[in-house]
């Protein structure tokens, strides 16, 4: 569609426009540009108009206002009104506001565009003004219009797609200058504040924070901000959550606390242990993390394993080299089974408390630098 932008910029920029001679302007443009590269199309959409007799709402090149609104062509775009255009047919704030042309927006929004209005795949403008994070006038001539965080299909908010991408500047005015409930959650429960921390968005945390971010809402996989950001090993972000009164040893649908995840590499089918974020772990521990939800899991899986092993070959080998009754071999495999499985158990948890105490015996928390650096437009 390169060849239409040229044609509607040139209409835009000629003299004399106005609402009653764009037809002919267009078509003075298309006849001037006849031999130029890239044209052909536009002269079979021509003669298609044509037999619309020459219908600005009839274009078969697609909706006008919306051109008018993507290639910037303000002039074009108040005729266009002016000819009775619907504003909100075919989206041209939103396509406006994609493209930060604030002239064009502007126009909209005074002959009362709705500024809420939800395209297709739900976005409104605000969700296109905000996408890469440079669009701050048209942000604000948003805001100021009245528009709101609101969700799309899958619940995000545009203080969601900010903050995960760590447009600290954007999450600001929209926290400041917005209606933006700083708290909403997506459709899998997640709130602004987990997508910041999860991304290792340090201002941004912090800024939500200040704003009144909830560190303890839990998505519905039960995880909170902080289980993110141990997963992911933040360890100025996760001291910036626990001094925000993140709660330590809160656990996530699976069971599983931040410090579980600080010690577990959790990405593949099995969870192994390998102590990969050795500072965030010490950090929880210095806020009170209960290590037993570390050592526990590991202990009882052992101490159940060498009991059923237990229960297994001591009855064959009673069975087989001595003549004691059934119920005795059966009391003793019993007792057997659970006193082996009880002394795996304590060894194996002491063994664990032991292999992490000194691991993080070595780790200093002070001079870290585990973040990203947020992304400043």
């Amino acid at each position: 569609m390169q060849g239409l932008g040229q044609i509607l910029i040139a209409v835009n920029c000629s003299q004399n426009l106005n609402k009653d001679n764009i037809a002919d302007k267009i078509k003075a443009e298309i006849e001037a540009k006849s031999n130029e590269r890239n044209l052909g199309t536009i002269e079979k959409f021509l003669k298609r108009w044509e037999k619309n007799n020459f219908d600005l709402k009839k274009f078969p090149c697609g909706d006008l206002l919306q051109f008018a609104a993507k290639f910037n062509c303000a002039k074009l775009a108040e005729h266009l009104v002016a000819n009775g255009f619907d504003i909100n047919d075919g989206f041209p704030l939103h396509c406006a506001a994609q493209h930060g042309h604030t002239q064009v927006a502007e126009i909209l929004l005074a002959e009362k565009a709705d500024v809420s209005m939800q395209d297709r795949k739900g976005f409104t403008p605000l969700d296109y003004a905000v996408h890469l994070g440079n669009k701050i006038e048209m942000v604000r001539l948003l805001l100021r219009a009245g528009a709101t965080n609101v969700q799309n299909g899958c619940g995000f908010t545009p203080l969601h797609h900010t903050a995960e991408c760590g447009y600290v500047q954007m999450v600001e005015i929209l926290l400041k200058e917005g209606r933006t409930d700083v708290n909403a959650q997506d459709k899998k429960g997640r709130t602004p504040l987990h997508y910041a921390a999860r991304h290792g968005h340090t201002q941004v945390v912090e800024v939500l924070l200040e704003k009144g971010a909830d560190v303890n809402l839990q998505g519905k996989d039960g995880k909170t901000p902080l289980h993110y950001t141990a997963e992911n090993g933040y360890t100025q972000i996760a001291e910036a959550l626990l001094k925000g009164g993140a709660g330590v040893d809160v656990q996530d649908k699976d069971g599983r606390t931040p410090l579980y995840y600080a010690v577990y590499y959790t990405h593949g089918e099995y969870p192994r242990l390998n102590y990969q974020h050795p500072k965030v772990a010490k950090l929880l521990l210095n806020y009170g993390a209960d290590p037993s939800f570390i050592h526990r899991p590991k202990a009882i899986t052992a101490g159940i394993t060498v009991g059923v092993i237990s229960a297994v070959v001591v009855p064959l080998v009673l069975a087989y080299a001595t003549a004691l009754p059934a119920l005795a071999i059966i009391g003793i495999t019993v007792a057997s089974a659970l006193i082996v499985g009880s002394i795996t158990y304590g060894v194996t948890y002491k063994s664990s408390e032991y292999s992490l105490n000194s691991k993080l015996s070595e780790v200093s928390c002070s001079n870290v630098d585990g973040n990203k650096q947020t992304v400043q437009p």
